[in-house]
């Protein structure tokens, strides 16, 4: 993959916003504080479209993806529903331990463990993503039709590993973070998000391309 000026405004853009948002940290986490769905929107919107952008540049060579606009509209829309969720497993692990229901050793490890493994929030969120993206591809599809789909079956195995060997540790570091900065890392961590995407749509064009050979 040789190195391309988008390659160098690609790095330079995701600079840029990391820089802001360093300079500006106290700012942006009283804004957040204060208008957290706006705060979780701008975020995601923002880092996570380019999250789409790099699978694109490293499943396809091309930092160029279409229905961009449209695209980070729908990342603001999940910026928003993951502020919510934060807030949310947050208060209920709280309640669970103080009611003496769970253990209050190693917090945000209890926090991560819920959220990746017990809720299955993770998944149903990265699912919705899923059936936005064929929608937005592919045209309109009722989401119980992609559960017998090969691309489908081959997804949720990335994604369930990932949740294990990936989401646990990274979100047991983002529970131990001030709630300010949560959404901050969470909008990040869109970006690995985007990586382990690429890896599904690789294999993808692998099997399609092996597929192809044996008729050849």
């Amino acid at each position: 993959m040789q190195l391309k000026i988008g390659d160098v405004i690609g790095a330079g853009y995701l600079a840029g916003i990391s820089l802001l948002l360093l300079i500006f940290s106290e700012q942006v986490g009283a804004f957040s504080a204060a208008h957290s769905n706006i705060a979780g929107f701008c975020k995601f919107a923002l880092l996570a479209s380019y999250g789409e952008c790099l699978k694109s540049r490293i499943s396809g060579g091309s930092w160029k993806i279409a229905h961009l606009p449209l695209r980070a509209f729908v990342w603001g829309c999940f910026g928003i529903w993951i502020s919510w969720a934060f807030v949310l497993i947050d208060n209920g692990v709280n309640g669970v331990i103080g009611a003496g229901l769970w253990g209050g050793t190693a917090r945000p490890l209890s926090l991560s463990v819920w959220m990746n493994i017990i809720s299955g929030y993770p998944f149903a969120m990265m699912f919705v993503h899923y059936w936005i993206d064929k929608t937005i591809e592919d045209g309109f599809v009722w989401p119980w039709h992609l559960f017998g789909m090969e691309s489908t079956v081959r997804w949720a195995k990335i994604v369930f590993i990932s949740l294990i060997v990936f989401w646990v540790p990274a979100h047991t570091f983002t529970f131990s973070l001030d709630p300010h900065l949560r959404v901050i890392c969470a909008a990040y961590l869109s970006i690995a998000l985007g990586l382990i995407l690429s890896f599904a749509a690789r294999a993808r064009v692998s099997e399609t391309e092996n597929k192809l050979s044996t008729f050849q």
